[in-house]
């Protein structure tokens, strides 16, 4: 059977859930593969892509916000702690409002503690520099129980000087079951209109 890409097709997520269940299930095929469930055989072979890359940048206009951007760094690092659920909580923030919402050092490290752990330095901001935050996804979800249905995300920090020259990279990479997820958010994330946005760190 042919692999199909969705995208004119318009299928309802009450629709995507009822096709996953129905070629998911081994008592509604034979050992050969073929259909013998109740109704038409479904088509388990469709698949659904979705890609999306958006950026935010944090520009330091004075020494005191570079200094409290720092501070506030060490002190997250000495206080430790990972929560990963946070990361998303990061991500839905940003595509929905466009902007980054409560103290955004603690939101980032969170999403980059795995390299500050592994002795990278976190990204020491001064007068005139900027961070640059990379949000991409990759989604991917079929019927088919063993084509993968997941969410990519990879996120990436840009360091740049009062130049704008790039000094500094940091690359955080998660990869999430579309079962560990609430229902759409996956697919929520990976088809958001890319944005480029800013904002001046106080």
């Amino acid at each position: 059977m042919d692999t199909l890409t969705l995208g004119t097709q318009r299928l309802s997520l009450k629709e995507k859930k009822e096709l996953e269940i129905k070629c998911g299930n081994r008592l509604n095929w034979t050992d050969g593969g073929h259909w013998m469930g109740n109704g038409k055989a479904p088509n388990c072979f469709i698949r659904e892509k979705l890609r999306s890359k958006s950026a935010h940048t944090i520009n330091f206009l004075t020494d005191d916000a570079a200094t409290k951007w720092n501070l506030e760094w060490e002190k997250t690092i000495r206080q430790g702690g990972y929560v990963a659920s946070a990361i998303l909580g990061v991500a839905v923030s940003f595509v929905t409002l466009g902007a980054f919402t409560g103290p955004v050092v603690g939101m980032l490290s969170n999403i980059l503690q795995g390299e500050f752990l592994a002795n990278v330095p976190y990204p020491r901001m001064a007068r005139g520099w900027s961070y640059e935050i990379i949000f991409e996804y990759d989604f991917s979800w079929s019927p088919h129980p063993y084509f993968g249905r997941a969410l990519t995300q990879r996120i990436t920090g840009i360091s740049r000087d009062h130049l704008g020259n790039e000094f500094g990279r940091h690359i955080s990479n998660k990869k999430y079951a579309l079962d560990q997820l609430p229902d759409g958010l996956g697919r929520f994330l990976a088809s958001t209109p890319p944005k480029n946005t800013s904002s001046v760190y106080k």
